[in-house]
């Protein structure tokens, strides 16, 4: 019995790493700053691709790129700027809803903006395709789309984003 209840106590404290997750951050945030594309770059975005955004309704600019996490691997990001938090939420809402989320558009049969499609697909382990962002956050005025496998981690990861911005 020994045996068994020290490996377990073990096992439990190495669970739990006694790192508290950031308090996520609301949704829809206007603190009246604008922001462009320098700020996100200053606090570590890598941008790999520009894309057109004449046939994105409000978007001043719109990015595809890379961040590292806390464990320095790159997670993938798309942002949308905007000339401020009104258009974002007046013209980007409907659009980034579109293809986040567990049944975002992924094809070009529904996507209301093709530009930039392929990059918002992740393949499974079983070689399904899958949408890439689970949820996104309207922060002043851009659009940030976060990665993940459910809604829950992906807001973490904006959360995570946004704080390093702040700081």
């Amino acid at each position: 019995m020994k045996k068994f209840f020290i490996p377990t106590i073990f096992l439990l404290l190495s669970c739990s790493s006694g790192e508290e997750l950031p308090e996520p951050i609301e949704k829809i945030t206007d603190s009246g700053i604008i922001f462009s594309i320098q700020e996100i770059k200053e606090m570590g975005f890598k941008k790999n691709h520009e894309y057109k955004v004449d046939d994105l309704p409000g978007a001043v600019s719109a990015y595809f790129g890379f961040i590292k996490n806390d464990l320095g691997d790159p997670e993938d990001y798309e942002i949308r700027f905007y000339n401020n938090h009104s258009d974002a939420i007046e013209l980007g809402i409907k659009y980034t809803d579109n293809v986040t989320g567990e049944n975002g558009c992924i094809s070009k049969d529904c996507a209301l903006w093709e530009e930039g499609l392929k990059h918002r697909i992740r393949m499974s382990d079983l070689g399904t395709l899958h949408p890439k962002y689970m949820s996104y956050i309207v922060y002043n005025n851009f659009i940030l789309m976060c990665p993940g496998y459910d809604e829950g981690e992906a807001l973490s990861k904006c959360t995570s984003i946004i704080n390093k911005l702040t700081k």
